[in-house]
């Protein structure tokens, strides 16, 4: 029960931390400039939950709290603000941008693997710590090219995706297209006309 509870508040502390270093950091007052680079981030997260929702390589662990509130509130608030929080706080120059990054990258890697250590996320089918920080490397990087160049972004975007589907195995079921023609289908042999003639045949 006490180890329930620690994983709990785990998650309140995490969520509740990225959210006061917006406001307290002033970062809340770039989102009409970032906006779109905190939907593109978060857009990629759901598809990562959509593609990958029957082959997780990472998840939070949920205990004492709902899975699908977690995996929403990290979709939709704490992943874009952090991408928030590094956007707006960019330096100008070039070397400084570089620091800056590997900075962010340290920095990231290293909460996640603490918050790994306090079971509050779990790795599988072959995900690590140093996948994390490529994912961290892909994160920033393309969340600030997508500024400039937002095409070359989701390219890229689109490409690591099919990298990591094959890298990890992720089992992809497509429905046959036939399917949405289904109801048409059943709409042509079953119709009122259909069985007015079949009734009148047997007659």
């Amino acid at each position: 029960m006490r180890k329930k509870q620690e994983i709990r508040n785990g998650h309140i502390l995490l969520i509740l931390s990225v959210i006061l270093v917006t406001v307290l950091g002033g970062s809340y007052r770039e989102i009409s400039k970032y906006y779109k680079n905190m939907v593109y981030v978060s857009l990629f997260n759901a598809i990562y939950y959509l593609l990958c929702r029957r082959h997780l390589v990472w998840e939070f662990i949920p205990i004492g709290l709902n899975w699908n509130f977690i995996k929403l509130v990290h979709t939709v608030i704490v992943t874009p603000l952090l991408v928030l929080i590094f956007l707006s706080k960019m330096p100008n120059t070039l070397l400084k941008q570089f620091i800056y990054f590997i900075s962010w990258i340290i920095g990231s890697s290293t909460v996640e693997y603490l918050i790994h250590k306090k079971r509050l996320i779990s790795y599988s089918h072959g995900w690590n710590a140093f996948w994390s920080g490529l994912l961290f490397i892909k994160m920033f990087l393309l969340s600030h090219l997508f500024t400039k160049r937002p095409i070359l972004t989701l390219f890229l975007s689109l490409c690591s995706t099919v990298f990591f589907i094959f890298k990890f195995n992720v089992p992809l079921k497509i429905s046959h297209i036939s399917r949405y023609f289904q109801p048409l289908v059943d709409l042509y042999y079953h119709t009122i006309l259909e069985d007015f003639f079949t009734r009148k045949k047997s007659l």
